[in-house]
């Protein structure tokens, strides 16, 4: 018996803005963190990191020293809310964070400093991001359905 989610891709639009950006990837992982596992963050940027998130920066920093890992691939626990909550602040402004389901299934990515952010969303879960976007002033549509590419 398949206990498969219908999840459907969505992608960052390009020509987002920096409000939709940062709404995009914080409320992504909250609406999908129900459905996540495990979260890997890179604690890595190409841009100086921004005032706002140095706390979250030092935070993950100091878990990587205590797990004696690099700042590359830090797992969090997502069921810690304050590591979580690190992952979500950060998120917008690394070059990488990975999320997988239970099944090991991908189901948020972002990357580029923000400007990659991949999400697979159930109708529900698509349904409370978008709301939570409009919520933040954030543009519903900045993310955008990526349907599957057609082999040829």
């Amino acid at each position: 018996m398949s206990t498969s989610v219908c999840r459907r891709p969505f992608v960052l639009d390009d020509d987002a803005d920096e409000v939709a950006v940062i709404a995009a990837h914080e409320e992504g992982l909250r609406v999908l963190r129900g459905a996540l596992r495990r979260v890997w963050v890179d604690v890595i940027t190409d841009l100086p990191w921004p005032a706002q998130v140095q706390g979250a920066v030092r935070a993950l920093g100091q878990l990587a020293e205590r797990r004696h890992c690099g700042q590359v691939d830090i797992e969090v626990d997502v069921d810690d809310d304050e590591q979580f909550e690190l992952v979500v602040a950060v998120s917008p402004f690394t070059i990488g964070v990975e999320g997988r389901s239970e099944t090991d299934e991908e189901i948020y990515s972002a990357s580029d400093n923000g400007r990659g952010l991949w999400l697979a969303l159930t109708p529900a879960e698509e349904a409370d991001f978008r709301r939570r976007l409009t919520e933040r002033g954030a543009e519903p549509n900045a993310v955008t359905y990526q349907p599957p590419r057609r082999r040829r």
